[in-house]
């Protein structure tokens, strides 16, 4: 079987039953993550952690083709190119947090865009949790 082939089948797959929050990082950002992993746990949200690599605009664009909610953090850390950024598909559920003074990728910029630079924890979280609950993205949960 091919990956090509594969693909419709793992896309099925992955968007069955209860679909966590992705989080796409740079592994140098990967204290962000693991802070951002424990908000979104302690707040009842299940979270995949995905350190970008060759393949990550592919993984995204997945786990943007269905129900899950992708938050992808962007600093001077990451690596990947405009080329990479340009297939991320910008979607409602794709939320990007800009962790330094790097801007956001110009491709990325139509997404719904949050900075958690020069912020306290406090102000962060309350950032995290409105980007994950805003009336604008579909999948935030009411109750």
């Amino acid at each position: 079987m091919s990956v090509d082939a594969g693909r419709p089948l793992w896309n099925t797959l992955r968007h069955a039953g209860d679909v966590p929050v992705l989080v796409s990082y740079a592994p140098a950002d990967a204290v962000w993550a693991q802070w951002i992993n424990g908000s979104l746990q302690a707040a009842g949200h299940t979270v995949e952690l995905a350190p970008a690599g060759f393949d990550f605009a592919d993984r995204l664009a997945v786990a943007l083709s269905g129900p899950d909610r992708v938050i992808v953090l962007v600093s001077a850390e990451h690596r990947a190119s405009a080329s990479d950024w340009s297939r991320v598909p910008i979607t409602p559920a794709l939320t990007v947090l800009r962790l330094d003074s790097v801007p956001v990728p110009a491709p990325l910029r139509a997404a719904n865009c949050k900075s958690l630079h020069d912020l306290d924890e406090e102000e962060a979280m309350e950032v995290l949790m409105s980007t994950i609950q805003s009336p604008q993205n579909p999948f935030s949960r009411t109750s």
